[in-house]
């Protein structure tokens, strides 16, 4: 077996590895915690329990509503919107009640950007998160799918590219930022594709892998391409 075809089957089985140790965990169901309960409506799809649901399947058609009760009062409300497990700030709210509401938030002001979205809500008391998928929007119609798919593709090209480099320390801190974009890219797709959960904070573990990749893999192939016929 080649030298090459031996590197191509070990990046492979790590990169695999990566994504098994990243997707499992994202079985584990959502729900709410602390005695609170929320419930989402959708204008096209209906209702949903999201005190224990695990996905909310929506439309792009869709118009979304969300409603919450505490069993005491609340003085603090934030919802965030989750990237590989890094939450940004959606609503963030201040009061002294038992009861709330969210929304309206059209779907298709959001789809053109994303078909998989993670949503975590925190109160004084309560936690709690959902995965909201939009069934009729593909992954590769969204700008998060397109541009994962474009960084997967250039990390790809760039860490074979940088097997035939002289390994300096430029070449592996290149191969290093290469690894990144690919592994951010691998994640965003995965993502789009309702495979990897943004809420899971694993998902870092791919472009970490990307950067471990990136910093071992150029030159491995250099002797090889300079030695004497």
């Amino acid at each position: 077996m080649s030298k090459l075809a031996v590197i191509n089957r070990v990046s492979c089985a790590f990169l695999l590895v990566l994504i098994g140790l990243v997707v499992v965990p994202a079985a584990v169901p959502a729900k709410v915690n602390g005695g609170c309960t929320a419930t989402g409506t959708a204008s096209k799809s209906g209702a949903v329990n999201l005190t224990s649901a695990t996905v909310w399947h929506v439309t792009a058609a869709d118009v979304l509503t969300g409603e919450a009760k505490a069993p005491s009062p609340q003085k603090v409300a934030q919802l965030k919107v989750v990237i590989f497990g890094v939450g940004l700030p959606l609503l963030d709210r201040t009061g002294n009640s038992s009861f709330g509401t969210a929304g309206p938030y059209r779907i298709s002001d959001y789809d053109p950007y994303t078909r998989v979205l993670a949503v975590a809500g925190t109160s004084t008391s309560c936690d709690g998160c959902v995965l909201i998928i939009v069934d009729d929007v593909s992954p590769l119609t969204t700008w998060s799918g397109v541009l994962g798919a474009i960084a997967a593709l250039l990390g790809v090209i760039g860490l074979l590219a940088g097997l035939t480099q002289v390994p300096s320390g430029n070449a592996r801190v290149v191969g290093l930022v290469v690894g990144v974009v690919g592994g951010f890219g691998i994640g965003l797709l995965l993502q789009q594709m309702a495979i990897l959960d943004p809420a899971n904070l694993l998902g870092l573990l791919l472009p970490g892998g990307g950067a471990v990749l990136g910093a071992i893999l150029p030159g491995l192939l250099h002797s090889r391409r300079t030695a004497p016929p």
